[in-house]
């Protein structure tokens, strides 16, 4: 059976530039010498997992900023400020807040327990917070379902990078890129895995700049950009309105104001980093750092969105396809070809760098956090270490086939992103690690709730469709229950359609979160050296 295109991405079109091709096969040998080097270094788990706490100021700043961007600014950026204007903006020039609170909340605490305790994994030190096998377990089926979501989607927009660069049938490209990724991944783990994306974070600051360069060009300057949007509709260069009435845009603004701020400190491919740190004194310059090269990156999103919408809307260049294209488009089109190869690349690293992250916390969720949950945990760690690259190769395969033979499989999985691991996480790692009155109790209960919610309002609607779709190849009376699940569940959103659903699974974490631990408080009880850490 032949793959089904990933919609988002299949109208890129294929370069002819010889420099997006020098760029595009220099990056992947890059990869893959990285991924070799990484193997010499690895000797043991620790060193796969988190580096053996050897990384240093910029490499875990620029690392940070790389895998919370990833593809998005080049993709989902530049389409949302297409579509919305500046409106869009809530989004870029608010996130990189989130990495100031996830710095203060969590980066001295997480390095800490590294050194007090053995942890490796997220799920590994909210073991050793609350004492429950029960939070280390759910916090392990949370990583691997969010692992997976990502990694689906994310390949499944590698198939068209590969094709955009080198001119691959989108089959071809999945499975190539699917192979490279498996053997770095392997060979190099996370060692491999902060260096790509260190790499990747200097392609895409460069990039960014000379692109926000042509953009600005091609548009006609910032002043001709804005006039030209606020003829067609003031909404677009307005802080609120372009995504529909004020009052209901104000409330979405800020529903991703708290999503993409706060939720960072919830995302454990960023969160895990502070333990690969060498020591405490580098922490104190990761937030700046990673805030400014996040927000310089961001300009790439903001410039090609902008520009491309106002050219078309002065009648100066013709609309793209989708929406979900106009970054990809621009820089193939209207740049010249070395700027083009830089991006791609940038773009590949991304995409690449950023699944090498989520397989290396999703491997170490099978190998170690599960076992260790269930009373069962793997005791030699030469043997761990190969479970974890097993694992981690079972989990490249799983995603890959999910691509190949399923577009509804990757759409559905692809409802789960970054509210998923926000709502998860966020309450117990941050708060939890900055609260001694939280308890395993609240920690499960902010589990569940934040879990619940996102899959209640996200995947279940969309399995509904699906079911609803099959038609006669059903019993009547499961498509008429998936008709009437599909219409009804979205009707109980007490929200506005455009307000996140990861938002509201987040505030609703936190609140079981500290209700449920207040209610609970004379059971809990926190190890010494835990307090001792809690209160520093």
């Amino acid at each position: 059976m032949s793959p089904v295109p990933f919609v988002p991405l299949q109208e890129i079109p294929v370069t002819d530039s010889p420099y997006v091709l020098l760029f595009g096969g220099a990056y992947l040998l890059v990869v893959l010498a990285i991924g070799v080097w990484g193997y010499m270094q690895t000797e043991s788990t620790a060193d796969f997992l988190i580096t053996g706490k050897s990384i240093g100021t910029w490499v875990l700043a620029l690392t940070a900023f790389s895998v919370i961007q990833s593809g998005f600014g080049f993709v989902g950026g530049p389409e949302l400020v297409y579509s919305f204007g500046t409106t869009a903006l809530w989004i870029f020039f608010t996130a990189p807040l989130g990495f100031v609170i996830t710095w203060v909340l969590l980066a001295k605490r997480m390095r800490l327990l590294a050194d007090i305790r053995d942890v490796m994994t997220l799920a590994d030190g909210m073991y050793v917070r609350y004492e429950s096998a029960w939070v280390r377990g759910l916090t392990a089926v949370a990583v691997i379902v969010g692992v997976m979501a990502y990694l689906a989607t994310n390949l499944a927009a590698l198939q068209y990078v590969m094709r955009a660069i080198f001119g691959l049938p989108v089959m071809w490209g999945l499975l190539i890129g699917a192979l490279i990724l498996l053997l770095y991944s392997m060979l190099g783990g996370m060692i491999a895995g902060v260096w790509t994306d260190f790499v990747q974070a200097i392609t895409m600051i460069v990039g960014s700049l000379f692109v926000f360069a042509y953009a600005l060009s091609f548009g006609g300057g910032m002043g001709s950009i804005s006039r030209n949007l606020a003829t067609a509709d003031p909404a677009f260069v307005s802080p609120f309105g372009a995504m529909g009435a004020p009052a209901a845009t104000i409330f979405t603004a800020l529903g991703w104001w708290i999503l993409f701020s706060v939720g960072a400190a919830g995302q454990p491919h960023l969160v895990t980093k502070f333990y690969m740190s060498r020591n405490l004194k580098i922490l104190r310059w990761g937030a700046p750092i990673a805030a400014a090269t996040y927000a310089i990156s961001s300009l790439l999103a903001f410039s090609t969105g902008l520009s491309m919408r106002a050219m078309v809307e002065a009648g100066q260049t013709a609309a793209p396809k989708s929406a979900s294209v106009v970054g990809p488009v621009f820089v193939l089109e209207h740049t010249p070809g070395v700027v083009a190869g830089l991006i791609l690349a940038a773009l590949l690293a991304a995409i690449m760098s950023t699944s090498d992250s989520f397989l290396n916390i999703g491997a170490a969720a099978v190998s170690r956090d599960i076992p260790r949950a269930l009373g069962r945990p793997i005791e030699d760690d030469r043997t761990e270490l190969r479970v974890t690259q097993a694992a981690l190769a079972g989990l490249t395969i799983a995603s890959t086939l999910i691509v190949f033979y399923s577009q509804t499989l990757v759409g559905i999985l692809g409802t789960i992103g970054w509210g998923f691991f926000a709502a998860a996480f966020f309450a117990i790692a941050a708060l939890g690690l900055n609260w001694k009155g939280a308890t395993k109790e609240g920690a499960i209960a902010a589990l569940l709730g934040g879990l619940g919610v996102n899959l209640l309002y996200s995947a279940v609607p969309s399995i509904a469709e699906v079911v609803a779709g099959m038609g006669e190849s059903l019993p009547a009376f499961v498509v008429s229950g998936a008709e009437w699940i599909a219409t009804t569940v979205p009707n109980l959103y007490p929200f506005p359609g455009s307000f996140p659903v990861g938002t509201v699974a987040l505030l609703v974490a936190i609140a079981l979160f500290i209700g449920v631990s207040i209610v609970t408080q004379e059971r809990g009880t926190v190890p010494e050296d835990i307090a001792l850490l809690l209160e520093g």
